[in-house]
């Protein structure tokens, strides 16, 4: 089910969750955006003058609006085509001590067109935001989005007709995915997660042609001094743990968010309860934030609002979020527990307060929100099952967007797996699940891991949920996701330590006997009877054997069926990726491989043609036609995690 309607909540306003279904003819949060009668006076970038001053507004702590102290140190004209950047050096004291601060994106810089006196805070013209930094700055130095540019893109904002456009049929992007995807390689997991990751990338390679590349950072813009670059200021996230800083970063980071680790745990960037959110307005200076997850845990994004038209829309940030025209996410009030100054680069400690509607523009020279509800979201529900501890279960709800929505399903399945205690090498979990999407599509999740920590739950989840967001064919909206791990004391792992063939020559129809030896954590021995039936009318000659844990037999299975590669539709996407899920890590797999090879043209097999009709199907006019070697396979459940392979030779002789 689609929820539309959800509310954005922080973590201090949980107790309001009951009676979130009265809201859904209300506006986000009950609010509205108070607009001025007139627009904010301004000043075009033209008028800007070296030396002039000025102030800005923004947040340092709470939600209290305070002034900084600016002067005009430079404009650069056609700092992108017919766009220009206004530089300017902050003299205020706190500015001076952190340098430029991510979380400041959108803060508005007024200048005085006169000599003065003036009073910082009062006066002036809005000349646009608080947008460019500088890492590692000896100077506070910042770079201003010109406000004309921000009118602009307000101009934009598509009709309310379109609002639920986001759950119909839309393409996102192979090659945005695969980058995605690339960034995951060196993200922990189990050997059977790593097979299906490749998998799947592969897969995804062969839709886009082989050709993709991560591409390099082009979100820059030029800076006042030659030969150096000023990026845009990134938007402070507040996760719940170093561990997911350290593990989402790289996904993050790519879409302009600057992970932050949250002392408090799964709370994240939730403000004191003590706050009076209702008191809170979106104005020039506050902080505009972006909930993106919420429940037992809340994650935003957050910036400064730089404007607010009479119509009621609201500007912010001075550069893109996602870059992508259209946006679809929620837009709130906000609170900065602390700026935390830093050498490289400073940034804000915040979270999201109250919803006050949706951000419905996100172009180079800012964001654009209204009072309407013009996004999705799909709840998670997560359910851990721990020695000698009670059930725990947790209640979230994610922002659906492509992007951002398989890093936040993600992080909520992590923080949960740790939220009471971190997860030590000593144990084995359980992770099952269902997830679904829009238009009835499904998938299941049955997978154990041994010996890892929670880490490792998040590759069973974030490779297939990335790919189905966001491809070219049709990007789905999540619609729910269910995820249990059960975790239990002990590694339940077996290597194949050894094996012995009973027979090495059989008859067809015979079954073939291995008496295979696994080797548990912890020293124990155990032998297992492992039996494969061949064909009646199978011929003779000698067959390869492979009796194997889940990662071999993968490989040898998919492989082995080429067709699954080929992708024409949404759902041959879906279809695949099951396929890569439904290799059980507990499990035993044999698997004989016949000497006579398969065709498939497309995806329809056809395993026993002519050796004629073969030739003339593989000829080097046909395009779509494949061969593949054809197994007689068999699958054994076991009680931990198999590793290893043996391998032997069947020679199979007519009585």
């Amino acid at each position: 089910m689609k929820n539309a309607n959800h509310r954005i909540l922080t973590a201090g306003i949980l107790l309001m969750l009951g009676w979130l279904p009265l809201l859904t003819s209300l506006p986000a949060s009950g609010q509205t955006i108070l607009a001025p009668a007139e627009p904010t006076p301004a000043m075009s970038v033209d008028d800007v003058r070296i030396g002039m001053k000025g102030y800005g507004l923004t947040v340092f702590h709470g939600t209290k609006i305070e002034p900084f102290n600016v002067e005009v140190v430079s404009i650069v004209p056609n700092a992108v085509p017919t766009r220009s950047v206004v530089w300017m050096r902050c003299t205020d004291d706190r500015m001076i001590e952190s340098g430029p601060v991510q979380g400041m994106s959108g803060s508005p810089i007024f200048l005085w067109d006169d000599e003065g006196p003036h009073e910082i805070g009062h006066g002036g013209k809005l000349i646009g935001a608080f947008a460019f930094g500088y890492s590692e700055s000896q100077q506070c130095i910042v770079g201003v989005q010109p406000i004309e540019y921000m009118r602009d893109s307000a101009t934009r904002i598509p009709e309310a007709d379109d609002k639920d456009s986001k759950s119909s049929t839309r393409s996102g992007s192979n090659r945005r995915a695969i980058e995605s995807l690339k960034r995951m390689d060196s993200f922990p997991a189990s050997s059977i997660a790593k097979t299906r990751y490749h998998a799947m990338l592969e897969m995804m390679r062969r839709i886009e042609g082989n050709t993709v590349e991560v591409s390099a950072d082009t979100d820059r813009v030029p800076g006042p001094q030659a030969g150096t670059y000023a990026s845009n200021m990134m938007l402070p996230i507040t996760l719940g743990s170093s561990q997911s800083v350290e593990l989402f970063s790289t996904l993050l980071e790519p879409m302009g968010l600057m992970a932050v680790a949250s002392a408090s745990g799964p709370v994240a960037g939730a403000p004191p309860k003590s706050i009076d959110y209702k008191k809170v307005n979106i104005q020039p200076g506050s902080v505009l934030a972006v909930p993106l997850a919420y429940g037992d845990m809340e994650l935003s994004a957050t910036g400064t609002v730089t404007d607010v038209l009479p119509d009621g829309s609201v500007l912010g940030f001075g550069h893109p979020m996602f870059d992508q025209g259209k946006a679809q996410v929620p837009m709130s009030t906000g609170y900065v527990h602390f700026v935390m100054p830093r050498r490289s680069i400073s940034f804000k400690n915040s979270g999201s307060l109250m919803p006050i509607g949706s951000l419905v523009r996100d172009e180079t020279a800012g964001v654009v929100g209204i009072s309407d509800v013009r996004y999705t979201t799909a709840p998670v529900e997560v359910t851990i099952n721990s020695p000698n501890d009670e059930s725990r279960n947790y209640h979230y709800t994610v922002v659906n967007e492509p992007s951002l929505s398989p890093v936040l399903v993600a992080n909520v399945v992590l923080e949960s797996v740790n939220a009471i205690y971190g997860m030590n090498q000593e144990t084995t979990m359980r992770v099952k699940g269902k997830l679904s999407f829009s238009g009835g599509r499904n998938l299941s999740i049955d997978s154990m891991i041994a010996g890892g920590n929670a880490v490792y739950a998040v590759m069973e989840v974030l490779p297939a949920v990335n790919i189905l967001v966001d491809n070219a064919y049709e990007s789905l909206d999540i619609e729910s996701v269910n995820v249990t791990v059960n975790v239990e004391d002990g590694i339940q792992q077996a290597r194949i330590s050894n094996a012995r063939l009973e027979r090495a020559e059989v008859a067809p129809g015979d079954t073939v006997v291995v008496h295979l030896e696994l080797q548990y954590y912890g020293g124990r021995f155990e032998t297992r009877r492992i039996e494969l039936t061949l064909p009646e009318d199978l011929e003779e000659g000698d067959y390869p054997l492979t009796v194997s844990g889940p990662d071999a037999y993968a490989n040898m299975k998919i492989l082995t069926k080429p067709s699954l590669m080929v992708t024409n539709t949404i759902d041959d996407i879906v279809a695949f990726i099951q396929e890569t899920l439904s290799y059980k890590a507990d499990a035993i797999y044999a698997a004989l491989q016949l000497p006579d090879t398969g065709i498939a043209v497309g995806k329809t097999e056809m395993p026993k043609l002519p050796s004629s009709r073969v030739a003339m199907l593989t000829s080097p006019t046909t395009t779509e036609t494949m061969t593949y070697p054809r197994l007689i396979d068999q699958v054994y459940d076991a009680d931990a995690v198999i590793l290893g392979q043996v391998s032997f030779t069947i020679s199979v002789r007519k009585p």
